[in-house]
């Protein structure tokens, strides 16, 4: 056939590192996940919503049990499906589908996939959302704490896909800019610029809750796990690897310089004042129209 090009052309077919790239990119495994979930023995992923806990495990716990029920009462009535985006833990997933509702997860992530399987069950969706193309639709598409990282001008149009005059409902913390416009650094997106979004794809806003004051001291906390832990582990860790390995140490001493320096960096964005100076956390619940 003229001009034709045979779908066994290997002019079409990525090669392996490609290949490679793209998988990495599709799925991908949160370290954060399993430092929650196996060490910290924390049932969600995501900040509590506190109402004078201590700052201690079990008073994060508490809290975010708070945050749960919250999203919970959110749901509009009439709703039946939903599909948890970045499920993480599966506990909310858990606690609505006990609720009545019909559950679907979607994650990137196979140790997300792992632990949704043993606390929901089927179905699940080994993806990214802005990939993501679903076989059917749901009334609510639920995000917790993962719009700020789908990035914004594919988010709205997958939501869409997945629930055409349904709901979005989502918790997350977003920037504030500036005098000048200046946005402050670190994650979650510039809050004008989520909502214009919203409003381009025709997502209505229906309730929008301010929580940043409750959400706050889940930084102070983790500071102090910081303190406590992550600091004193990734020193013995270079100290053990140093005496045991030396060559591997030398090896990877640059690398993990880079990555100490970063985490001590990273302190600033656990500061609660300056979280509530430069960033909104959220409750938003938008109707899709058609």
């Amino acid at each position: 056939m003229s001009g034709a090009t045979p779908s066994s052309s290997t002019a079409e077919r990525p090669g392996f590192w490609e290949r490679r790239r793209r998988r990495r990119r599709r799925i991908k495994t949160s370290v954060a996940l399993r430092l929650y979930s196996e060490v910290f023995h924390l049932d969600y992923l995501h900040y509590g919503l506190w109402d004078g806990e201590p700052l201690t495990l079990e008073g994060m716990r508490a809290a975010q049990e708070r945050y749960a029920e919250r999203l919970a009462r959110a749901i509009p009535a009439g709703v039946a499906s939903i599909l948890d985006v970045g499920c993480g833990t599966g506990s909310l997933s858990a606690l609505l589908k006990a609720r009545g509702y019909r559950l679907e997860g979607l994650s990137p992530d196979p140790h997300q996939q792992r632990l949704y399987a043993e606390r929901v069950g089927e179905p699940f969706h080994l993806a990214r959302f802005q990939d993501f193309v679903p076989a059917r639709t749901c009334d609510l598409v639920m995000m917790s704490e993962v719009a700020q990282y789908v990035w914004l001008p594919k988010l709205f149009p997958a939501v869409r896909r997945a629930a055409p005059q349904g709901y979005l409902l989502l918790a997350d913390y977003f920037r504030l800019r500036a005098a000048g416009g200046a946005l402050p650094a670190g994650s979650g997106h510039p809050l004008d610029d989520f909502l214009d979004q919203a409003e381009r794809h025709r997502c209505e806003l229906l309730e929008r809750e301010d929580v940043t004051d409750a959400a706050a001291p889940t930084l102070e906390l983790a500071g102090k796990l910081v303190d406590l832990y992550v600091e004193p582990a990734a020193s013995i860790l270079a100290d053990a690897v140093a005496s045991r390995h030396p060559w591997l140490f030398a090896l990877g001493r640059s690398l993990l310089r880079r990555r100490f320096a970063r985490l001590i960096a990273g302190r600033e964005f656990l500061d609660a004042t300056t979280f509530k100076k430069t960033r909104r956390y959220l409750l938003l619940l938008f109707r899709i129209r058609a």
